[in-house]
C-alpha cells in the first residue's frame, strides 16, 4: 500500500475560537520558509513569527483562546485606554464587581430606561426603598386600613365601598406599596373605563388610602403616585321626580313585598342602600319615626325620619315574615323595581323616590333645615338641587297616596286628596 496522503495547508490559515480569529501565515525566503501569527488587539496589529507550522499554529490558538476569554493578560492596555481601565478599576473598588460586569449591568439598566439617567433611577429608587420606610406588600395595606376603619367604627356603606374600590387596586397590584409608581396608577384608572363619577369616586377612595400609607410611613411623604390621574368632570344631570299619578301606578303594579322599600323611598327619603339594610326593628322602635342606625346610613351618621300617615299604611299592610324589610338579594330588589316600573308602563328614574320625597317635602313643610337632617342631605345641597320643583298642592297630593281600602287601618289624617292605589 502507498504511504498515506496529508491534505496541503493553505494560507493564510485561519484560526477560531469564539469570535476571535487568529490568522496563520506562510512566508517564503531565500533563507527558508517561516510561519507568522498575526492578530489584532484594542484595534493594534500583532505578529510573532516561527519556524514551523505546529508552532505557529499551538500560539495561534493559544492567543485564540485567551482573546476569546477575554482575559487580561490578552489586552496589553496601553496610554489612554489604559488610563481609562484604571480609572474605571479604581471607581469599582469596595464593590467587588469586575469592570466588564458593572459595564453589562450599565448597559442593560440603559435599555431599560430608554436613555433616561441612572442617577435619576436611583433618586427614585432611595426615595421609595429609603430606610425610614416600612416595606407592605399593596393587599397588607388595604387590609389594614379597612381593618383600622372598622375599629373606628365607620359606616357599613363606607367600609363596603372601600372593599370594592381599594380590593381593585389589592387584585391589580399584587406586589410592594413602596414599588408602584404614576405610571402605574396612571394605566390602572385608564383600564377601569369608567363614567366620570365613578372614576372620581375611585380617584378618592386610592387618595385616601396613599394619604394613610403616608401616615404610618410605607411610602415617602414627597410621592404623589395619583399625579398623572386627573379628576373628571361630572356632567350635571337633572333633577327627576315622580308624579302623584305616576307613583300611585307604580305602587299598584309592585308586588307586596316591594310596596314597602317603594314607600319608605317615596315617602320618607331613604336611600336604595338604607332600605336594603333597613330592619323591622327600625320602623317599629320609635313610634312615628324611621330610625336610620350609623351603620345603615351612607354619611355613618344616625338619624329619624318622620313616618307621615301614608306612609304608616303602607308599612302597616306590609307581610313582615322576615326580620328585614327586604328579605331577599340586593340584584333582585332592583330586578322587581324595573318590573314594577315596566308593569306601570314608566319609564324609571334615577334615585327618583328620594328626589321626590325631598321635593314634595320641602314643599310641603318649607324648611330646608328640617328637610336635611331627614334626608341625610345638607341645606347647600337641598338649595342647588331641589327648590320650586314642587307646588305645596302637589305635595298633599304626593303625602296623601295610600293603599285602597286602608282607611280602616289607620285613622288618616289628611284626607285632602287622596290619590288611591288599587292593591
Amino acid at each position: 500500500m502507498g504511504a498515506k496522503k496529508t491534505k496541503k495547508a493553505t494560507f493564510p490559515m485561519p484560526i477560531k475560537r469564539g469570535s476571535c480569529t487568529v490568522k496563520v501565515y506562510e512566508e517564503r525566503k531565500p533563507a527558508g520558509t517561516y510561519y507568522r501569527v498575526i492578530f489584532h488587539i484594542c484595534g493594534k496589529r500583532h505578529r510573532v513569527n516561527f519556524k514551523t507550522l505546529e508552532k505557529a499554529v499551538a500560539h495561534a490558538e493559544d492567543k485564540a483562546a485567551e482573546m476569546s476569554r477575554g482575559d487580561a493578560d490578552a489586552l496589553q492596555l496601553t496610554g489612554h485606554d489604559r488610563l481609562i481601565y484604571v480609572r474605571a478599576n479604581n471607581a469599582l473598588s469596595g464593590f467587588n464587581i469586575p469592570v466588564d460586569t458593572a459595564a453589562e449591568e450599565y448597559k442593560a439598566a440603559r435599555e431599560l430606561m430608554k436613555g433616561g439617567s441612572l442617577i435619576a433611577a436611583a433618586t427614585f429608587y432611595q426615595l421609595h426603598h429609603g430606610e425610614q420606610l416600612t416595606r407592605k406588600s399593596v393587599a397588607d395595606a388595604v387590609d389594614e386600613m379597612i381593618a383600622a376603619k372598622q375599629s373606628n367604627l365607620a359606616g357599613n356603606l363606607h367600609l363596603a365601598d372601600l372593599r370594592y374600590r381599594l380590593g381593585a387596586l389589592k387584585n391589580a397590584f399584587q406586589c410592594e406599596l413602596n414599588s408602584l409608581t404614576p405610571d402605574h396608577l396612571a394605566r390602572f384608572f385608564g383600564a377601569l373605563q369608567l363614567a366620570p363619577r365613578s372614576h372620581n369616586n375611585f380617584l378618592r377612595a386610592a387618595r385616601s388610602f396613599f394619604t394613610y400609607a403616608q401616615k404610618h410611613g410605607w411610602l415617602p411623604k414627597e410621592s404623589d403616585l395619583l399625579a398623572r390621574v386627573e379628576k373628571r368632570r361630572e356632567k350635571s344631570v337633572p333633577v327627576e321626580i315622580f308624579s302623584p299619578a305616576e307613583m300611585a301606578a307604580l305602587l299598584a303594579s309592585a308586588k307586596a313585598e316591594l310596596r314597602p322599600c317603594l314607600a319608605l323611598g317615596a315617602f320618607a327619603g331613604l336611600r336604595a342602600e338604607e332600605i336594603l339594610r333597613l330592619e323591622w326593628s327600625d320602623v317599629d322602635r320609635r313610634p312615628g319615626f324611621v330610625e336610620i342606625g350609623a351603620d345603615k346610613a351612607k354619611t355613618a351618621t344616625r338619624r329619624l325620619v318622620s313616618i307621615a300617615d301614608n306612609l304608616a299604611l303602607w308599612l302597616a299592610l306590609a307581610p313582615r315574615e322576615h326580620s328585614r324589610v327586604w328579605r331577599h338579594s340586593k340584584p333582585w330588589f332592583f330586578e322587581s323595581i324595573r318590573h314594577a316600573a315596566a308593569a306601570a308602563e314608566l319609564g324609571w328614574k334615577q334615585n327618583a323616590l328620594r328626589h321626590s320625597f325631598i321635593s314634595y317635602r320641602l314643599a310641603e313643610i318649607q324648611d330646608v333645615n328640617r328637610v336635611a337632617l331627614e334626608a341625610g342631605n345638607s341645606p347647600q345641597i337641598l338649595f342647588r338641587h331641589y327648590r320650586e320643583l314642587a307646588t305645596p298642592d302637589d305635595a298633599k297630593n304626593w303625602f296623601a297616596i295610600q293603599p285602597n281600602g286602608a282607611a280602616n287601618i289607620v285613622p288618616m289624617k289628611r284626607a285632602q286628596a287622596n290619590v288611591r292605589c288599587r292593591r
